[in-house]
């Protein structure tokens, strides 16, 4: 797979800006990332959503509407330890760029504007709640990580949506938003003479609207577990909603790269309950699930985690045969040569989508590394390498339960067939074959 073409340009403040060059299409891309989410400590909780939402209030009104009148859409997000701002256009990036440094470096914290969009918030995190499962995934990431804001709405609660004020807003953002904590991207169709003159504008962008004072880089905050491990609620569902979550140890006690221990945790579990594993035959077969599993894999400064999440007319069963799988540390060669070509194939895809592969990009950056560096990594991993990453790794995880059971559950815990064989997989462990 050929590597992007790409520009990088670190300036005297310490902010960072880089060009994807994709010239074949005409979408194009700019953001800019900040390393703060809604998971970092921060004074009141919800802090960096709301501050993402206030940011677009401006005194002559929401600047998205400036954005259109050039022919750009604008959006925000938040996740646990990242804040992103962006635009996508097919043209006049020039005059869209000053928009974006403007989004991001001016702030208008009127108590009416924030007493506005605290309703907002406030009516989506309770459409957020009002789902039952919301309350299960709640209850998983308290179990693991209690006294953390992951266990915590990235909007926060109802009470800090609430108590949020214009002070509480420019501390968020006078501490964070700053030259050596942010990265600009931009992707799409850009020339490599645009490129060079995309860089100059930021050097000048960034010099005006971000702030040179320099950001003492947070560290990983990963809070002990409860002693419960197992939760069930029960509600009014069809089909009981099981969670099953796994607290991973910090990745980089194993590899520099956590964007590579992630997709090696994922594949593996995809490789061990996914679609095309032996395993979800079987539990198909012993009617344990209704659907193919829903798996993925997190790594936050609070702590890394996997979830995987299913439908099961018999909870019990499902979550002690996911557990068994688990901690099964065989694996299949002949998934493992699959999954690397599908991997390979999903990285190809996703450089075809601007969007995803400057998000991709963005996020890169934030964390010290390459994509085109964790694809070849990944690409030549041989089988017994795969393997044994995965058994450190699991060997010092832990694993917790979140149920959401139907009222008509049938609760018989006894052990089948399919949970006895467990560990009954026979595949070869050698090196991949050259």
């Amino acid at each position: 797979m050929r590597e992007l073409s790409t520009l990088k340009r670190t300036y005297s403040s310490g902010f960072e800006a880089q060009v994807v060059m994709r010239p074949q299409f005409a979408k194009q891309f700019i953001g800019i990332i900040v390393d703060f989410g809604g998971a970092d400590p921060q004074k009141v909780a919800g802090g960096a959503h709301f501050l993402e939402h206030m940011l677009f209030n401006k005194p002559d009104g929401d600047i998205a509407h400036r954005f259109e009148e050039v022919g750009a859409t604008t959006n925000a997000f938040t996740s646990e330890n990242e804040t992103m701002f962006y635009a996508e256009m097919t043209n006049h990036w020039r005059k869209v760029v000053p928009l974006l440094f403007e989004l991001v470096g001016t702030t208008s914290f009127s108590e009416k504007g924030i007493a506005k969009e605290a309703h907002i918030i406030d009516q989506e995190l309770s459409m957020y709640q009002d789902d039952i499962l919301w309350q299960a995934r709640h209850n998983l990431l308290q179990m693991m990580f209690p006294n953390s804001n992951l266990s915590t709405d990235l909007a926060g609660t109802h009470e800090s949506i609430a108590a949020m004020s214009a002070k509480d807003l420019e501390e968020i953002y006078h501490a964070h938003y700053l030259a050596n904590n942010m990265k600009f991207i931009a992707c799409g169709g850009f020339s490599q003479n645009q490129a060079q003159e995309i860089l100059r504008e930021v050097g000048k962008l960034e010099n005006k609207y971000i702030s040179a004072k320099k950001y003492q880089l947070p560290t990983n905050q990963v809070s002990p577990s409860e002693d419960n491990h197992d939760m069930v609620i029960t509600g009014d569902v069809d089909t009981s909603r099981v969670i099953v979550g796994i607290k991973l140890p910090d990745f980089e006690e194993f590899d520099p790269s956590k964007n590579l221990m992630q997709s090696i945790i994922e594949s593996m579990l995809e490789e061990k309950l996914g679609t095309m594993s032996s395993w979800f035959k079987k539990a198909q077969q012993n009617a344990l699930l209704v659907s193919p599993l829903d798996i993925s894999v997190s790594y936050t400064r609070q702590g890394n985690f996997a979830t995987i999440a299913g439908f099961a007319p018999n909870y019990q069963k499902l979550i002690l045969a996911i557990k068994a799988q688990i901690k099964n540390f065989n694996g299949d060669k002949r998934l493992f040569t699959l999954q690397k070509k599908e991997y390979i194939a999903e990285m190809i895809r996703e450089r075809d989508n601007i969007s995803d592969l400057a998000i991709e990009a963005g996020e890169m950056m934030l964390e010290r590394e390459d994509l085109d560096t964790v694809v070849r990594r990944f690409q030549n991993l041989s089988f017994s390498e795969f393997c044994d990453y995965y058994k450190k790794i699991i060997s010092k995880s832990d694993i917790f339960t979140s149920t959401l059971a139907s009222n008509s559950s049938n609760l018989d815990s006894s052990n089948d067939s399919l949970l006895n064989r467990g560990n009954d997989t026979r595949e070869d462990n050698g090196d991949e074959t050259k």
